[in-house]
């Protein structure tokens, strides 16, 4: 492999960690609504904060410093968040938004529910109340600078990590003239109710963009298995490969790390298809991004 298919893309220069804990922006929310609801309290939250303040770009993270004090009598901890809007200083962008699961879970041994303190206190804000705010973070899950952003690309996600690719699809295809390269988004979710941003993502009706759905609990793979990302590379990878194999497309991943493992397991399978060798995945280190967790 030569050295030019070694090299990385060229990513903008970012600001971050404008505002820290000793320094934070306090940011009023504007809006908080469902996105998704099962049962009483298990939601999604599309959550608008007022920080124009803050410079940051479509991919990065924003900390959430939540009030009060943890078991220890310290400060709570910075929790990050993906931002799921578009960069801030680009004409027409929203305010910062946030996409954000409640986490609550059950010990199975002694009945014993145990909350996520920011995320809780992130559902629960109401228009108007305060949200202190670090960041922004990150430097590395971001699209190519401006002058090389018309190239293709796969955007992968599972549940919340879907975040960041609302703010990448309103770049590509809302804000940057003459924008013609294949975009194929792949979503992981559990249920078709979980399509986070779906009424979006169908609006674009470009013929260089692909949207397709992994649904785990509601669609079966060729195994009679459940089915995920991985599978929807190997159901169609005849639309796929000529991306993947593009040495100017870049693979973005971002959601649950398990993700992973079916994700490489299928390209790589689809590579030995097309007679591109074993561990083909390996290769494409210089081009897949992964913000996973």
């Amino acid at each position: 492999m030569s050295e030019t298919e070694v090299k990385e893309f060229v990513r903008p220069t970012v600001e971050v960690n404008t505002y820290k804990k000793a320094n934070p922006l306090k940011a009023k929310v504007l809006e908080n609504r469902i996105l998704f609801r099962e049962g009483d309290e298990n939601d999604v939250r599309h959550i608008v904060l007022d920080a124009r303040e803050m410079n940051y770009l479509d991919g990065q993270s924003v900390g959430v410093l939540p009030p009060g004090l943890n078991e220890k009598g310290n400060p709570h901890a910075v929790r990050l968040y993906s931002i799921a809007s578009l960069a801030s200083r680009i004409e027409g962008s929203e305010n910062l938004t946030l996409c954000v699961k409640r986490a609550i879970t059950k010990d199975e041994a002694t009945g014993q529910v145990y909350r996520g303190v920011a995320s809780n206190f992130l559902c629960d804000a109401k228009p108007g109340d305060e949200i202190t705010l670090t960041g922004p973070a990150g430097r590395k899950f971001a699209l190519p600078i401006t002058e090389d952003i018309n190239r293709p690309y796969i955007f992968i996600a599972t549940g919340t990590g879907i975040a960041p690719f609302r703010g990448f699809l309103q770049r590509l295809f809302k804000h940057t003239p003459g924008f013609n390269a294949p975009v194929y988004l792949l979503f992981g979710v559990k249920t078709k109710a979980e399509l986070l941003y779906h009424e979006e993502f169908i609006q674009y009706t470009q013929p260089n963009f692909l949207y397709l759905k992994a649904l785990s609990r509601e669609m079966k793979n060729a195994s009679g298995g459940r089915y995920y990302v991985g599978d929807l590379i190997h159901d169609h990878g005849g639309k796929l490969w000529p991306v993947i194999h593009d040495e100017r497309s870049i693979i973005y991943m971002c959601g649950l790390k398990g993700m992973e493992a079916g994700v490489s397991g299928a390209i790589n399978a689809l590579a030995k298809q097309n007679g591109a060798g074993d561990d083909y995945y390996a290769k494409l280190e210089h081009r897949i991004v992964e913000e996973v967790y």
